[in-house]
């Protein structure tokens, strides 16, 4: 019963997170009221992973997993809050344009491993995107959260406010943990590759 409820979680995601993507691209990375409830359903679906670790139904580790999704979680709350016109860009590019492909990508990949995985099958390069295209996607989802947070410092024209002290307080988190989730995803790639 447990492999069938998490067969189905990892298809279930990796087609929310596929038609997130398929929705952006087709409708030019923009947060519109479709493309906002399917990123909101996949995301927050995502917090059931911490469950799932906490029960050992899942090898993942329950602090880096919580850290990860409540990391996320909290991105996403504020998609959800701040118009796009206050979003910062560079070169034209948004935040959001760059979580929308680096966490779609990375999520696709993911529960599709994860959810052949557990027919004990192993797609060779599946295993190899799995743990490699971390290398590149991580940084650049990071790249794409901290615009999207530091959009909400400009939303709130940069004042001392207790929100943007929250905001600040979280970026500066990413400092020690992020090399410590970076360093985890070597290892793993060096223990699976």
């Amino acid at each position: 019963m447990m492999k069938q409820y998490l067969v189905g979680y990892n298809l279930i995601l990796f087609l929310a997170w596929s038609s997130f993507l398929a929705w952006q691209i087709t409708h030019g990375f923009v947060l519109d009221r479709v493309s906002i409830t399917i990123l909101n359903v996949a995301q927050v679906a995502a917090l059931l992973e911490i469950l799932h670790a906490k029960q050992g139904w899942v090898k993942s580790p329950l602090f880096t997993t919580a850290l990860q999704i409540s990391s996320r979680v909290f991105v996403l709350f504020w998609l959800n809050v701040i118009p796009e016109t206050y979003q910062i860009k560079i070169y034209g590019i948004s935040g959001i344009t760059i979580v929308s492909v680096a966490w779609s990508i990375t999520e696709m990949v993911r529960y599709s491993y994860y959810a052949t995985s557990l027919f004990n099958k192993e797609i060779k390069g599946l295993t190899f995107l799995r743990y490699t295209l971390f290398i590149v996607l991580y940084p650049i989802g990071i790249l794409g959260e901290g615009m999207i947070l530091f959009s909400v410092l400009k939303w709130n024209n940069y004042d001392f406010s207790i929100v943007n002290f929250v905001v600040a307080a979280v970026m500066l988190s990413y400092l020690p943990f992020f090399p410590k989730l970076y360093i985890y995803m070597w290892q793993q790639r060096k223990k699976k590759l």
